[in-house]
């Protein structure tokens, strides 16, 4: 019952940041004529990783600001819920920020780097995630990203990272 509510709501809030993208596509040509309001970005992405003895749940909002028609950059929070059985019983809050640079590549397609500060168990970790994506509908994205630098108690479990999200 609580999936098909969650099917449902995610659903509704595609069609509605599909519709709220295709009113700004005309604003986006020509960024002189902005405000710095109207230059931001909002997205909000998560990954979901679960496996019988782990299970990695990511949250992460982020605000950006467009330098040019196809170049974004910006920060950002992130929260993770974390349990890795093989480490301990316990499930563990991390928590930090983010910072990170995207271009668009065409219509469809972006490229982004990314740097990461996590807190896991009271020790913070240093990432380095470089990727890109796909935006097949206004507001909606798929992507992926290759750790390029990571702590030995890696939160990821491995070497990528896939999310999913919606853009503002």
């Amino acid at each position: 019952m609580k999936f098909k509510n969650i099917l449902f709501f995610t659903a509704l809030l595609l069609n509605l940041l599909d519709a709220r993208g295709q009113n700004q596509k005309t604003k986006e040509d020509d960024l002189s004529k902005l405000s710095f309001k109207e230059r931001l970005t909002y997205n909000v992405g998560g990954g979901l990783m679960v496996g019988n003895n782990y299970s990695n749940i990511n949250v992460m909002p982020q605000v950006g600001y467009r330098i040019t028609p196809k170049f974004t950059t910006g920060i950002g929070t992130n929260f993770q819920y974390y349990k890795n059985n093989y480490l301990s019983n316990s499930a563990f809050l991390v928590y930090g920020g983010n910072a990170f640079a995207r271009y668009k590549v065409n219509e469809v397609l972006f490229a982004q780097t990314e740097y990461q500060m996590l807190n896991f168990q009271n020790n913070w970790g240093q990432y380095a995630l470089i990727g890109g994506g796909y935006t097949p509908t206004a507001g909606f994205y798929i992507s992926a990203y290759y750790l390029l630098l990571y702590p030995s108690n890696n939160i990821y479990n491995a070497p990528y990272v896939l999310r999913v999200g919606f853009m503002l």
